[in-house]
């Protein structure tokens, strides 16, 4: 008996289980009924997935309780596991929750694949720092791809729906031999946006992309030989390649459309549209679009030395090169204008050693792994020398006002209310006072001549100057200031259209090793003992190189208004000791109770957009947990657990900036979190026919946060606060009715989340301006499917957001504040479609 057969076996013996769907999982890197492993784990079948419709761990998100996973770009979006957050933006960094696909560890911006030809998704969430080692300090995601066997068989598939979806998707599997088998499957997806962009390219030609355009095609063949009834080898080559626009950015203010602010005419009408549902949109982003070109190639080796001893070798390396340009001023504006390009060209090596021993009393896996990734980011931040003008307006406008500030203090005598009211009479106040001088003199552009024309007559630097005279003399007053202050980057109009760039290099080696040994003791027939203890090591060396502007070329003396010029190199290294206890007791063969005292670690590293010495602290995580897990009354399937989490020295990352008038960015913070929860995940087999579901979660989380800056520059002190999950569940029902020919099945679900986005820290003021950001989530989506008696062909209809639900999932943007242009992410609406299958 072959090792494939022998494992088939295995998996089809467990499925089998009291004639209820359970599901196959490899969680504790051993195959086992996923009723009987006490840990708290999730999983997602090739059923449900093909049910759904789903194509990303996005969609199928919803069936785990305490895991999300963001939707809005592709290769910058990250994994929450019981509220924490890994964004992938910084290369300095890693994520707290690892993801694995075909026992291969996958880095940030490898992680967001198409499902295709799916076996399952397993999540396990907690610690799993024992088995699992890197960056798993929060959980891990795997996905496991169906594997060559010695059937035939194969499919073809058409899925066609609203914004002229189209995916196209195939398999088969060839027993070459009767110990050789080949397994092929592609796919690829494309749709149209839902929001028309209207805005003509600036500057590079390029596509002018729809917002929310989808362009993804995956492929993978692999390889398995039966060398002997002992020993297997398996080879996969993966391939991927995205080209889609970049994350949806709708501006919501009066900048949109027009040029309600712009220098030459201040006063052109505007169109006011500050609806982010509206059907068009002008994002003027140059070359704007998400790409990523990824291959991959996987080797195992699977060896049974005896019927207790059995070995696994994994081997694997992975590049991927990544383009993302992003729209950040949600307007249409040339002097609001601000755009951000990241590129990233990068390759990793996993490898991995694994034993097995097993016997009546004792089922041991230890191992060992290694894993060296090269990373390379060029992160490019590009505005019009309108805008930085614009920027420089705000600076010099700062100075006008503390010099008008000054002035109004020597004529009251004082800088308070009282003062105030007594020079200028009742209800006065000193910022009113002080605005009444100071509003008359503010310019929105220094390039407006009638702004410039006011400030150097107030300033004194030109008395007597009209605006019809600056605009006669061109670049000549604005050189004239510039010179006689030191400030090059005050410069005239002659420079309108022309781009300010600037740029981040980052490169980085980045290894880690580790040593693991698991043991589970069964003690009785039903009590198990799990003692599992890793010792990893990571080492990392990063550097910055950031040049000085290149529109120094055009404007000499000029220096960079974003980022210091600087060239920094930097290493360090942190190893740590993770483990775990768990007991588990089977009271009967269909209930099992479990506890368990888990510990998980991640890598300090350094944020890629601010340059520093100093690494950010390792991640450090504990957990308790107590589930249970069973059959009951041959009908309902419970998986329930309650859990205590202590995580030190979170790196979240905020969008920060250094004051009033600063841009943000992209910063790390280290909070220290302590998080109490509750997972439930019920399924109630009805009858034969009828299946319901629920999936929730309750959680507190305590966190300790120390003092930032938001991203309107505003100083947030140091807190502790408590925060409550939002309520969220989501519902399913699926119905096989008997019609006597073929075989019928209706699914629905639904998913309710509550909108708790008024909780954030430090909520700027921005946000509160949009109201759809404050909309509790309800998602309605359903399908009927029927397959004929051979198995051979299948239709579906299907239908998404049935609701047609509009929400606003995100607002901001670098220069949200600055330039007050924030931007917002929005869902599409409703969808329906319809999916044709041939199999054989």
């Amino acid at each position: 008996k072959s090792v494939a057969q022998a494992t088939q076996e295995k998996k089809k013996e467990i499925e089998d289980t009291d004639n209820i769907e359970v599901m196959t999982v490899t969680a504790q890197k051993r195959i086992q009924n996923i009723l009987k492993v006490p840990v708290s784990v999730s999983s997602v079948s090739a059923k449900l997935i093909e049910e759904t419709g789903s194509t990303l761990l996005a969609d199928v998100d919803k069936f785990i309780p305490g895991f999300e996973f963001g939707d809005a770009g592709m290769t910058q979006e990250g994994i929450t596991m019981r509220g924490i957050t890994s964004p992938g933006i910084s290369i300095g960094g890693d994520p707290s929750s690892a993801t694995f696909f075909d026992d291969v560890y996958m880095p940030r911006a490898a992680q967001n694949i198409l499902f295709s030809d799916m076996a399952r998704i397993e999540v396990l969430k907690g610690p799993q720092g024992t088995l699992f080692g890197r960056n798993a300090a929060m959980g891990v995601v795997s996905m496991v791809p169906n594997a060559p066997n010695e059937e035939f068989e194969g499919f073809v598939k058409a899925t066609l729906g609203t914004d002229n979806l189209q995916r196209y998707e195939a398999m088969i599997n060839v027993p070459v031999t009767d110990n050789f088998y080949i397994r092929a499957n592609g796919v690829s997806n494309r749709q149209d946006g839902f929001i028309e962009n209207t805005a003509p390219l600036l500057g590079d030609p390029g596509k002018v992309w729809g917002l929310g355009e989808r362009g993804h095609d995956a492929a993978r063949i692999a390889l398995l030989w039966d060398i002997t009834d002992k020993v297997s080898w398996q080879l996969s080559y993966d391939w991927d390649k995205l080209d889609q626009s970049s994350e949806i950015g709708v501006g919501v203010t009066e900048y949109q459309y027009g040029t309600g602010g712009m220098y030459a005419s201040p006063t052109k009408p505007v169109r006011v549209d500050k609806d982010p549902f509206a059907d068009t949109a002008k994002n003027d982003v140059r070359g704007g679009g998400e790409a990523r070109d990824m291959t991959a190639i996987t080797t195992k080796f699977n060896v049974e030395f005896s019927d207790e001893l059995s070995m696994k070798y994994v081997a694997s390396y992975r590049e991927w090169a990544t383009v993302n340009s992003q729209e950040e001023d949600g307007s249409a504006d040339i002097s609001r204008y601000f755009d951000t390009l990241n590129n990233e060209d990068s390759d990793i090596f996993y490898t991995e050693l694994q034993f097995n021993y097993v016997n009546d009393v004792v089922n041991i896996v230890t191992g060992a792994s290694y894993s060296r990734e090269n990373v390379y980011q060029k992160t490019e931040l590009n505005a019009t020398a309108d805008s930085v003008s614009r920027l420089v307006t705000g600076q010099m406008n700062d100075q006008l006002y503390a010099g008008v500030e000054q002035n109004v203090i020597a004529q009251i005598g004082g800088d308070t209310d009282a003062h105030a009211e007594a020079a200028f009479g009742p209800g006065v106040t000193f910022d009113s006072a002080v605005n009444t001088f100071y509003s008359p003199l503010a310019m929105d552009h220094f390039w407006n001549p009638n702004d410039w024309a006011t400030f150097l007559n107030a300033s004194g630097a030109m008395p007597g100057i009209t605006p019809g005279m600056i605009t006669a003399s061109g670049d000549m007053t604005y050189d004239g200031v510039a010179q006689a202050t030191g400030t090059p980057e005050i410069f005239g109009p002659s420079f309108a259209g022309k781009f300010w760039e600037e740029r981040i290099y980052n490169e980085g080696e980045f290894e880690n090793f580790g040593v693991y040994a698991d043991a589970d003791f069964s003690v009785t027939d039903k009590w198990h003992v799990i003692t599992g203890v890793r010792y990893s090591k990571d080492e990392k060396t990063f550097s910055w190189n950031i040049p000085t502007t290149s529109f120094a070329t055009m404007r000499q003396g000029v220096s960079n208004i974003l980022f210091p010029a600087i060239n920094l190199d930097v290493e360090d290294e942190w190893s740590q000791t993770t483990g775990r206890f768990v007991t588990s007791y089977e009271l009967t063969d269909d209930h099992m109770i479990f506890g368990s005292y888990s510990t998980g670690y991640k890598s300090g590293g350094w944020d890629s957009l601010v340059p520093s010495a100093d690494a950010f602290a390792p991640e450090e995580t504990s957990n308790i947990e107590f589930g249970y897990k069973g059959i009951i009354s041959e009908e309902l399937v419970a998986n329930v657990s309650v859990y205590m989490m202590q995580l030190d020295n979170f790196q979240n990352v905020i969008d920060s900036a250094k004051d009033e008038s600063s841009q943000a960015i992209p910063t790390v913070i280290s909070e220290d979190r302590s998080i109490e929860g509750l997972e439930v995940d019920l399924r109630w087999y009805m009858n034969e026919s009828v299946t319901f579901g629920l999936v929730t979660e309750l959680r507190n989380t305590d966190i300790d946060t120390p003092d930032f800056n938001n991203a309107e520059g505003k100083l947030v002190a140091a807190t502790t606060t408590s925060t409550k999950a939002a309520i969220n569940y989501t519902l399913s029902l699926d119905w096989m009715p008997n019609f006597g020919v073929g075989t019928t099945n209706f699914h629905v679900d639904y998913q309710f989340v509550e909108n708790n986005n008024a909780d954030q820290a430090g909520l700027e003021d921005y946000k509160k301006a949009v109201p759809a950001y404050f909309i509790d989530k309800q998602d309605l989506n359903a399908r009927l499917s029927w397959q004929d008696d051979s198995d051979t062909v299948k239709i579906g209809l299907w239908a998404k957001n049935i609701l047609d639900r509009r929400y606003v999932k995100t607002v901001g943007g670098y220069t949200a504040s600055v330039f007050d242009t924030p931007s917002a992410d929005v869902n599409r609406g409703r969808e329906m479609g319809i999916d044709l299958q041939y199999s054989f």
